[in-house]
């Protein structure tokens, strides 16, 4: 109700009360105290309460990207790809979808352990994971008030840490991870890649010890750089739900020269039903935490998705391009406000 409203429906609930005009304007007070009331009443929107299907979706592919990092795309194993990334020249989109929304990887081929890097002819997936598709789709619909973003996803898998609640303890459980940036040019073009590197654990270079993501431009920074990055939001925000059996939890951590764990500011809701996921991610728009990315209303985010099925972990997952998602902006994904 906008302010303008609220003074006349309070002036009119004192008229029917049978207070008088004349006492009223004598005796402003009584308005604004009353509009206070009206003001502060105004429900608030909970996630369970939007009718998601009115709630524009956008159905993102996925796909297995095997030991692609970003030391990959920035060199001659990439092909012809190399260049542009590493001279910031195209996004990985430009390349790998047409405009008629076809994608140019040979996810299929990866994740069987068949596709070949161009210069070294070393397999872009040496541990081939059999019976799993190269691609997935998640629909993605986001909506948001004055307070909070909520943003719902859904993804078809196959329910194996619903059915055995264990597989959490060791990492494996399902799960989807969203890492969000919105003043990082190279994570607008390439998404999760710029934090995939080759000597983290799994991948081909690492050398035995526990390493995890982080972004490759605050890789061996000063702390007073490290610090700069934080406070000027130049780091990567990551939002992770996964089903322990039917109990959905989250993780709430950020990306800069290191994988940090942070002040979980993360609720969520979800379910397992016909094959298919269904998450509901709240969090406010501004936490107040300086290690949380803050959300404006008229301006957008880009986000990138990633997804673990099967017992499967670390490396061993989807990923998606990354995709711009608008608060009353223009966007990939476009977010409706209530």
């Amino acid at each position: 109700m906008k302010p303008g409203c609220q003074a006349r429906f309070a002036q009119k609930f004192l008229l029917n009360l049978g207070i008088s005009k004349s006492t009223i304007t004598s005796f402003p007070f009584l308005t604004s105290f009353l509009t206070l009331i009206v003001f502060c009443a105004a429900p608030i929107v909970k996630a369970a309460d939007i009718d998601w299907g009115q709630v524009e979706a956008k159905n993102i592919k996925v796909f297995y990207p095997g030991v692609a990092s970003w030391e990959f795309l920035t060199e001659k194993d990439h092909g012809t790809g190399a260049p542009p990334v590493k001279t910031i020249k195209k996004a990985c989109v430009d390349c790998h979808v047409g405009k008629d929304g076809t994608y140019d990887i040979n996810a299929d081929k990866i994740i069987a352990g068949e596709l070949k890097k161009v210069k070294s002819g070393a397999p872009l997936e040496p541990e081939p994971i059999a019976g799993m598709k190269g691609f997935n789709e998640v629909a993605v619909q986001a909506a948001y008030d004055a307070e909070n973003i909520y943003l719902r996803l859904q993804w078809t898998g196959s329910g194996a840490s619903v059915a055995d609640p264990s597989l959490a303890k060791d990492k494996k459980a399902d799960r989807i991870s969203v890492q969000i940036a919105n003043k990082i040019k190279t994570f607008n073009m390439f998404g999760c890649f710029i934090s995939c590197h080759d000597d983290e654990t799994g991948m081909p270079k690492n050398s035995g010890e526990e390493k995890k993501l982080y972004g490759y431009y605050a890789a061996g920074k000063p702390q007073d750089k490290l610090d700069g990055y934080l406070s000027q939001g130049q780091f990567v925000d990551l939002w992770e739900v996964y089903f322990e059996g039917p109990e959905v939890k989250t993780e709430d951590e950020y990306i800069l020269e290191d994988r940090h764990e942070d002040n979980n500011d993360l609720s969520a809701t979800g379910s397992f039903e016909g094959g298919k996921y269904t998450v509901v991610i709240t969090r406010k728009l501004a936490t107040g935490d300086a290690k949380d990315i803050t959300l404006q209303d008229g301006k957008d985010f880009s986000i990138g998705i990633s997804v673990h099925d099967n017992k499967n972990k670390g490396r061993k997952h989807y990923t998606s391009f990354p995709l711009s998602v608008g608060l009353s902006t223009a966007g990939d994904v476009k977010a409706k406000k209530f």
